[in-house]
């Protein structure tokens, strides 16, 4: 057997290494999606509280825009820490 066989088998593709890596995140969108579905199907509304006055959305955004907060603070989050670690590097 060549080398060239060899490590085409042992060598994930693109695709195969991008679910080892991402596998939590596309369940969680998977639930976020599912549970949206769900609310916008009961079509409730949510009251916010918004320091002197108050807002009313449907459910399902609500969700959608709590998911959206939180991956936008992780990514910044996470962007911080790579900026601290390359600085780190550095010195």
């Amino acid at each position: 057997m060549s080398d060239r066989a060899v490590g085409r088998r042992t060598e994930d593709s693109g695709f195969v290494r991008f679910l080892k890596r991402k596998w939590f995140a596309i369940v969680l969108v998977a639930l976020l999606v599912i549970v949206a579905l769900q609310n916008g199907v009961a079509n409730d509304q949510a009251t916010i509280f918004v320091f002197w006055g108050q807002v009313q959305l449907p459910t399902w955004l609500l969700i959608v825009i709590v998911f959206l907060i939180g991956g936008l603070t992780g990514w910044i989050l996470a962007r911080n820490r790579a900026a601290r670690r390359a600085r780190q590097g550095r010195r």
